[in-house]
């Protein structure tokens, strides 16, 4: 056997051994995503718990962010006689948890999240609009569609030239709740910009539970107007 054919062979056998370990890695943040809804759940009554996962399940689907479940959880569009006011400490926590581990999945299966976005078509998606009160809106998201916009997101800020100061540029970026400037945004971004593994994790973890808190306080405000 050539060099080339044995070179061939141990590429091969490393591609796999690879890919092999970053979905291990995959499963076992999916297991712990689990495992927490789970002790969640039991702190939970069943209505809270209904209302915690359908949202959950939403916070996951680009473009849904903070601004549309944190509200949410906290009751705010309970008016429209949609869902239960949840414990702010325990659905801020869990958003918090739960960008963390968006994070980790993205960065250790950069292909899962490729694969993904090519298999999943564009779907209906339920969102809130904020105007003088909160309202409902309906839409299609399209996973390719937000992917190619961070592409843009990500040659606008380096076209910017930044420089030393791009970690703080992407910092604001995940600190914003606005609609595609999450946790998964955010680590996206700063994959393709190459930035460390560890930097990205603390933009993504120190941005996120700012943000969480900024939204929270927003969001008891805005009930307590509305008691009013």
């Amino acid at each position: 056997m050539d060099k080339k054919k044995i070179n061939s062979i141990i590429e091969r056998k490393t591609f796999i051994r690879s890919r092999v370990k970053q979905v291990i890695y995959f499963f076992i943040i999916l297991l712990f995503g689990g495992f927490f809804a789970w002790v969640i759940s039991k702190m939970l009554s069943p209505a809270e718990w209904a209302w915690y996962w359908k949202l959950t399940v939403v916070y996951f689907i680009p473009p849904a962010g903070k601004e549309t479940v944190i509200p949410a959880g906290l009751g705010v569009i309970s008016s429209l006689g949609i869902g239960v006011p949840l414990s702010p400490f325990l659905w801020g926590f869990s958003i918090w948890i739960f960008d963390l581990l968006a994070c980790l999945a993205i960065l250790t299966n950069w292909w899962l999240l490729e694969l993904f976005i090519s298999l999943i078509p564009a779907f209906p998606f339920i969102g809130i609009r904020w105007k003088q009160r909160p309202r409902l809106y309906k839409t299609k998201v399209s996973l390719k569609i937000w992917y190619d916009g961070l592409h843009r997101k990500t040659q606008f800020l380096e076209n910017k030239r930044f420089g030393k100061l791009l970690p703080l540029a992407l910092f604001i970026f995940m600190f914003i709740p606005f609609q595609g400037t999450g946790a998964m945004s955010t680590t996206v971004i700063g994959t393709w910009l190459g930035f460390r593994f560890r930097d990205t994790f603390l933009i993504v973890a120190i941005g996120s539970l700012l943000s969480t808190v900024f939204l929270i306080l927003i969001s008891l405000g805005i009930l307590r107007i509305f008691s009013y």
